[in-house]
């Protein structure tokens, strides 16, 4: 990640702070080593600028150090903090303030870090740059694992992507106050992917296994259809199987496209499951 924290300087404020606030908004923060209050401040604000994915950059004047800029902006206390926006500073605060009052003074100021990946993400799949939406919707996730919002626009890369397995556990749990006309579009759309993926040779193959004596070689193509279909649930089912049976099938293609099948999917719990379930064979 680029650099959003700064020790600035009189050399280095015009770059910094004035043109720097062109680009995204700059956090100042006057501070001092003999201020116990900035002490507990800096890393607060460390805190807060990762908690906001880093929107804004975060810009530290040493008082003791830059009497001219403290002279400049005739800061008379610390910690003095400003917020400066297309080159000017717009608003501040001075002394010791809570972390919820930082809290709600950046979001006055600052583009909500969520939103701002939602958007992003759904400018790229509207753009048709699908791998760039699912990663920055990941993020978007991350941020706020709880919003179902987010994770319905993810779903939805997830469908575009055909990759039905990581969208049919996001619409599975979504509450029922939050199934607005998106989800169950989403719904429809799974419904459709799911039934065109049980394609004529996958139900020939689903029909051998009950009767063919040579089961290995019908689920080891079977598998790959499911992989190949987004069924990575049911390919990893049949992975394991074979591998139960002979570790080194096929001489080790099987382990090798179950392994690289594991680092695709984004389900975090189907994955683990089968980590474990293949670490058991292998160890």
């Amino acid at each position: 990640m680029q650099t959003s924290s700064y020790d600035v300087t009189v050399s280095t404020f015009p770059q910094i702070i004035v043109e720097g606030s062109k680009e995204k908004p700059v956090l100042v923060v006057f501070w001092s080593a003999k201020s116990p209050i900035c002490s507990a401040l800096l890393p607060l604000l460390d805190k807060l600028q990762g908690e906001f994915n880093h929107a804004f950059t975060l810009a530290r004047i040493n008082c003791d150090v830059e009497q001219q800029i403290v002279s400049h902006f005739g800061v008379q206390s610390v910690p003095s903090i400003f917020i400066f926006k297309d080159g000017e500073g717009i608003d501040g605060f001075a002394g010791e303030q809570s972390e919820e009052f930082i809290q709600l003074f950046l979001k006055k100021h600052i583009p909500d870090p969520v939103m701002a990946l939602v958007e992003k993400g759904q400018t790229f799949f509207a753009q048709g740059q699908l791998l760039e939406a699912k990663e920055t919707l990941l993020q978007a996730v991350k941020l706020a694992p709880e919003d179902y919002q987010v994770k319905l626009a993810l779903a939805q890369v997830y469908l575009g992507l055909g990759e039905h397995e990581n969208a049919q556990p996001i619409l599975a749990n979504v509450p029922p106050a939050d199934q607005n006309m998106i989800y169950h579009s989403l719904v429809a759309e799974l419904a459709n992917a799911v039934e065109s993926s049980q394609t004529p040779e996958i139900s020939a193959l689903e029909s051998q296994l009950a009767t063919v004596d040579d089961k290995p070689a019908v689920q080891y193509k079977l598998a790959q259809l499911y992989q190949q279909a987004s069924r990575s649930k049911e390919a990893l089912g049949l992975f394991y199987q074979i591998l139960s049976v002979d570790l080194g099938y096929e001489n080790g293609e099987a382990k090798k496209t179950m392994l690289t099948l594991l680092e695709a999917i984004d389900d975090a719990a189907l994955v683990s499951e089968y980590r474990r379930k293949l670490y058991s064979l292998l160890y």
